[in-house]
């Protein structure tokens, strides 16, 4: 069963190396673009020179897409982990402590779950207009109570495992015991809300953007959206619109793909296990 449980933390590990390869390789590619600049070709419809044509300022549309891409994705993703370590840190610490310390993390997430994180995401947004940092601290400060509750429940269960009383008994602490013994036995609904917090950063980082709440020189791909809003009623909406439109929708299906695989890989390993 250990042998098991390490087996899908070292699947979750790959992942992560997996994600990190692609992301450097996106930055690698991408330092090879040309710029975003404007230019005078001004509104001008797909072709050999600008195949998805190019915006209100003469920049390239394609550039754009993909100049977006690091600012939507690579967003999303830093702002997901950083929202589910510091669950895990809050659902452990409620979890394993007493007193005070339990009742504090658990009035303090029911309070945050009174208060609409996305309107306190809006009102900060608003104010300072964060940018590539700015956007990761907002949303993953903002995110991470959701899943405390969830996870307390997973950790609570398996402190009382076998292994974990075997591990007390011999003298090992809390913290050994849960990077050790709990941590792994539930990683594969850590990856479940992992994949979960990407898809809903991923549609706040585009909501932000299109809502024009964002540094303006952040380009992602609702705010791209946004500028594509002058120009519905002309011809132009349809690669001002579109093409960022579908990168998204694109992106949150292969999310989704990822974590419905993610989902039947956990099923196999419960079944596996009984």
């Amino acid at each position: 069963m250990v042998t098991r449980f390490y087996g899908t933390l070292k699947q979750w590990q790959n992942l992560l190396a997996g994600l990190a390869v692609l992301l450097f390789l996106a930055v690698l590619f991408l330092s090879f673009l040309p710029s975003y600049d404007v230019g005078y070709n001004t509104l001008q419809a797909p072709s050999r020179s600008h195949w998805l044509g190019t915006n209100d300022i003469g920049q390239d549309v394609l550039t754009g897409i993909l100049t977006a891409l690091p600012n939507t994705v690579l967003v999303a993703v830093l702002a997901s982990l950083m929202a589910l370590f510091l669950a895990i840190v809050m659902a452990a610490n409620a979890a394993i402590a007493k007193g005070w310390v339990a009742a504090l993390i658990l009035r303090l997430v029911d309070i945050l779950h009174i208060i609409p994180s996305i309107l306190v995401l809006l009102l900060f947004a608003a104010w300072i207009q964060p940018g590539f940092l700015g956007m990761i601290l907002l949303i993953g400060l903002t995110s991470w109570h959701d899943d405390v509750r969830v996870l307390r429940a997973l950790i609570l269960r398996e402190r009382t495992r076998e292994n974990v009383a075997f591990a007390r008994q011999m003298g090992a602490g809390w913290g050994y015991c849960l990077w050790r013994h709990i941590l792994p036995s539930v990683w594969p609904a850590i990856t479940g809300l992992f994949v979960q917090h990407i898809r809903q950063s991923t549609m706040k980082v585009a909501g932000l953007g299109f809502l024009g709440l964002t540094d303006p020189r952040l380009v992602t791909w609702g705010s791209m959206m946004q500028d594509a809003l002058d120009y519905l009623h002309m011809s132009a909406a349809l690669w001002l619109l579109l093409p960022p439109g579908l990168c998204l929708c694109l992106f949150l299906l292969l999310a989704l793909a990822l974590g419905r695989r993610l989902e039947r890989y956990s099923l196999a390993e419960e079944r596996d296990l009984s």
